[in-house]
C-alpha cells in the first residue's frame, strides 16, 4: 500500500478490470486484485519523507504499516532498523519477501507479516517509528486507526503519517478522494501524549517533474 513516489510500471496487457477506488471494499481481494494488474506496482524506492524523516533518527524498532512491496521496510533495515513489514496482500509481502532475498537478507533484519491493518493492533509501545504512507482509511475510521498506530510507538518514538493531500491540484480527480485528509485530524486523534514535529501540507515533486501535495504528520511520544 505503500505510494513509493507513485512511478508505475505497466505491462503490454492488461488481464483484469482495474480495482474500483471509489467503491472497493479494500480487503485482501482488492489488494491481491491490484498486485495482480502487475509484476510490480510500486517504483522500488523507499518514500522521500520516509528518507528525510527517518535519516535524522537514531535506528531502532520500525513498523512500516501497509508495506506493500516492502521499499521502505528494506531502505529502513539498509539503515540498521530492525523492521517488521504489514500489509493486507499476500501477493505484495510475497514480492517483498523477494526483493529481501536479493539485498543479502542476513544483513537486513526485516520480519514480515500479513495483517488487515485497518483492523490489527500492534504491540503497545513497542516500536521507536511507527511509518504509515499512503494508507487508503475510510474517514470515519481514521481516528481509531490514528489511535492504534499510535498506541504502538514507544516513549520518544515517532509516528509518521504521509498521505494525499485534500490540497493538492489532483484531489478531485483521485480515485479515493473521500479518503483524503488533512494533518488537524491526525495530530487530534494522537492525543496530548505527542509533542508536533511536523503537520502540514508539503510539496513532493514526482519522477516526472509533477507537483504533488501531501499531508505530513510527525508526532514524537512525550
Amino acid at each position: 500500500m505503500a505510494d513509493n513516489t507513485h512511478a508505475h510500471t505497466h505491462p503490454a496487457h492488461q488481464t483484469h478490470a482495474e480495482p474500483d477506488f471509489e467503491n472497493g471494499a479494500f480487503d485482501e481481494a482488492f489488494w491481491d486484485d491490484l498486485y495482480n494488474q502487475r509484476t510490480t506496482i510500486w517504483s522500488g524506492n523507499p518514500n522521500a519523507v520516509l528518507v528525510q524523516e527517518a535519516s535524522e533518527l537514531t535506528p531502532g524498532r520500525a513498523l512500516d504499516i501497509g508495506c506493500g512491496e516492502g521499499a521502505d521496510s528494506l531502505w529502513l533495515a539498509g539503515q540498521g532498523w530492525t523492521v517488521t513489514g504489514v500489509d493486507i496482500s499476500e501477493i505484495a509481502l510475497g514480492r517483498a519477501r523477494a526483493a529481501h532475498q536479493a539485498l543479502e537478507p542476513q544483513a537486513l533484519e526485516v520480519n514480515w507479516r500479513q495483517e488487515d491493518v485497518l483492523d490489527w493492533t500492534p504491540p503497545a509501545a513497542a516500536f521507536d517509528l511507527v511509518s504509515v504512507h499512503f494508507l487508503q482509511v475510510p474517514p470515519d475510521e481514521l481516528e481509531l486507526t490514528t489511535r492504534r498506530f499510535a498506541a504502538a510507538v514507544a516513549p520518544r518514538g515517532r509516528l509518521l503519517i504521509v498521505g494525499h493531500s485534500p490540497s493538492d491540484s489532483h484531489a478531485s480527480q483521485h480515485p479515493a478522494k473521500h479518503r483524503l485528509f488533512a494533518p488537524e485530524p491526525v495530530v487530534a486523534a494522537a492525543g496530548d501524549g505527542f509533542e508536533v514535529i511536523h503537520a502540514e501540507h508539503r510539496t513532493r515533486t514526482t519522477p516526472d517533474g509533477d507537483e504533488r501535495i501531501d499531508t505530513v504528520v510527525v508526532l514524537q511520544r512525550r
